[in-house]
């Protein structure tokens, strides 16, 4: 059976910025990702982990900075969500 919706508490959490105005990241709601989304993460994309992480911005609506410090236990996860290579 596909999970259309996953929540993927991160081993290592993200912090973006600092002081009072830092963004902290301790899980991502992952979802199917539309049509659209896919063709938009596809584009310019040379690898399919740059496929991945841009799926991860478009999908939970963070940073693409965000999503570059996503750990690889926590990104293969994601990708195999997403059904990536």
């Amino acid at each position: 059976m596909f999970e259309e919706e996953k929540t993927l508490t991160l081993r290592k959490p993200i912090v973006i910025g600092s002081g009072e105005t830092a963004i902290t990241y301790t899980e991502l709601t992952l979802r199917e990702p539309k049509g659209g989304e896919i063709a938009k993460a596809q584009h310019g994309a040379p690898t399919g982990t740059d496929v991945t992480l841009n799926l991860i911005t478009l999908v939970c609506k963070i940073p693409r900075k965000a999503a570059d410090e996503i750990c690889q236990r926590d990104l293969r996860e994601a990708a195999d969500f997403f059904g990536q290579e």
